[in-house]
């Protein structure tokens, strides 16, 4: 793996022998992946996925890595795999290539070498492709190797600040006056340029795997920032004049009234990258200093997870599986907003939906869209609130019910009785523990007797970011947090320091830290009016079920989290 321009000159200046070799064979004879699953591959190019790649079927299998198929490849075309991410990438090379066409076709130029260009690309053998760049830079083309995951960060972080110059010097913006009308927004909003501007953006906070884009106008700029792993990080700034244009080219993508600059205003949108479809959830909100845009970014194919990728311990896994395929009762997944309980619900749904059962949900919005469930997404404008709905399906003939969340003492009555009549329900809701989800049922309104015979378990969960596995060092906490959580001061902990292989971050992914609290029959003797968390969560414990804060404790033993991170999700 190659990370620098003197190591990439030296690694091209190598002669090469033109020894022949299969990728199979690499990985086989590296132990990476066994001779069983060599031909089990193999035969699936032949029947189901023909012409589809060797590695591209190892790794829809989960058998490889992207970085162990270019490590094979590289060796298999004797072509140099190079790290974008920490390389020197030589800047003044890139106005060779226009951004569009390093986006459409996954390549980006890094260097000069003996008069030809050195373009990265996740094909190198693609020579259609490679005649194009010749046309386009008129240079002699030499390929490298590298992942599409880093081509895309590397050309979001090269290429991001010159989009928006581009745009600024093309959008004719003397020619309208404010305030604006709307056909004079509908055009800006449909200009060459805004729709590049706006396309780019998205593509960027997808490629930097972001879950969620700010436009935050401020006084005489506008703050672009990215929500990568739960923290907002700023990426660049645009200039004041381009933010009409923007918001107005957003609110068409959403369906939104592109005149209406007074009031808040939401919609969807889709966008199609590298063969999905990514939803997007817009939020538009006026402030002083302009029109402030929130945009959610809910891609299946990187959210939806199955109960092992979660992050439960073996044990609880297999115990939260038995769970979910009970015919009736009531399973609650509890924490704050953006602590994955709606992720938690989905990978239940995707584990029970092979079972040729009719599942159903009520969701405010629908996150991800599946195949083989009926979602429906309520209205509380019209009327179609959570309550309705539900009342409406137990005639659709359910088997399996997930409503999106618990909001009122209707909702939770009903589904509390929707359990109670032979089905399994599913639902979320906000409390901070698994114990004071019993209590705070019984506060709303629902009856004792309703509750001791339905609910089956709480999942109590928060969300920590995980420590990249390839950067870490030895963690300092201060005191305070180590007598906090109780640790003993010579007891060593790990946090990640920030490498190539995390953009710098120190971080890469996050992982659910939770309890699980299965309800024993002693926890069900206990349930009526009065008890207390406190009394529930001792016989929770009793039972065998681990606290949030010492299942955190776990992962971080396991070096998977940091201790500060344990700190900030702990229960007091």
């Amino acid at each position: 793996m190659i990370n620098s321009r003197i190591k990439l000159a030296s690694s091209l200046e190598k002669v090469r022998t033109f020894e022949r070799r299969r990728l199979g064979e690499i990985l086989s004879h590296e132990g990476i992946i066994t001779p069983q699953q060599l031909n089990e591959a193999l035969l699936a190019q032949k029947v189901g996925d023909k012409g589809v790649p060797l590695g591209a079927i190892l790794r829809k299998k989960g058998w490889v890595t992207d970085k162990q198929i270019c490590d094979a490849i590289s060796r298999c075309l004797e072509i140099p795999y190079v790290q974008l991410a920490s390389f020197d990438l030589d800047t003044d090379q890139l106005k060779w290539i226009p951004p569009e066409f390093a986006r459409q076709h996954s390549l980006i130029p890094v260097m000069m070498h003996r008069e030809q260009l050195v373009v990265a690309m996740e094909d190198p053998t693609d020579t259609e492709t490679l005649n194009m760049v010749h046309f386009l830079s008129g240079h002699v083309v030499e390929p490298v190797l590298s992942t599409a995951e880093d081509i895309d960060y590397a050309i979001s972080q090269h290429y991001g600040m010159s989009d928006d110059k581009a745009v600024l010097q093309e959008l004719p913006l003397e020619h309208y006056e404010s305030p604006w009308s709307e056909l004079q927004a509908r055009k800006l909003a449909e200009d060459r340029p805004t729709v590049k501007l706006v396309q780019n953006l998205l593509l960027d906070a997808i490629n930097h795997r972001a879950s969620d884009i700010h436009i935050r106008p401020k006084q005489h700029s506008v703050d672009i920032l990215f929500r990568v792993d739960g923290s907002l990080i700023k990426i660049r700034n645009i200039d004041k004049k381009v933010l009409p244009a923007v918001v107005a080219r957003i609110k068409i993508l959403g369906g939104m009234n592109i005149a209406e600059h007074r009031l808040p205003q939401d919609g969807r949108s889709k966008v199609e990258h590298r063969n999905s479809a990514i939803d997007l959830r817009i939020s538009i909100m006026p402030t002083i200093h302009g029109e402030s845009v929130v945009i959610r970014i809910l891609d299946t194919d990187r959210s939806l997870k199955s109960i092992e990728e979660i992050g439960f311990f073996p044990e609880d896994a297999a115990r939260f599986q038995q769970l979910v395929q009970k015919s009736s009762g009531l399973i609650l997944v509890t924490g704050p907003t953006g602590s994955g309980k709606t992720t938690t619900l989905y990978a239940a749904l995707q584990a029970i939906r092979s079972l040729d059962i009719n599942i159903i949900t009520v969701e405010d919005p629908v996150e991800y869209q599946i195949d083989d469930i009926l979602q429906i997404q309520i209205n509380p404008a019209t009327g179609y609130t959570f309550a309705r709905a539900l009342r409406n399906i137990l005639r659709h003939d359910p088997d399996s019910i997930m409503i999106g969340e618990i909001r009122d003492e209707e909702t939770a009555k009903i589904a509390v009785e929707s359990s109670l009549t032979g089905h399994l329900v599913l639902s979320t809701l906000h409390t901070n523990s698994a114990a004071t989800t019993v209590t705070r049922l019984l506060e709303i309104g629902i009856q004792s007797y309703l509750l001791n015979a339905t609910l089956l378990a709480v999942l109590a969960q928060r969300l920590v970011k995980k420590s990249c596995p390839h950067c870490l060092e030895p963690e300092k906490p201060s005191p305070v947090i180590l007598q906090d959580l109780g640790v003993e001061p010579n007891e060593v902990f790990y946090k990640g320091k920030g490498c190539e292989h995390c953009h710098q971050t120190g971080y890469s992914g996050r992982i659910a830290v939770y309890e699980l609290m299965v309800i024993s029959p002693e926890i069900r003797e206990m349930i009526k009016p009065g008890v207390s968390a406190s009394e529930i969560e001792k016989s929770a414990v009793a039972a065998g079920m681990t606290p949030l804060s010492q299942n955190a404790l776990a992962v971080a033993r396991k070096k998977l989290t940091s201790l500060q991170e344990v700190y900030r999700v702990r229960l007091l």
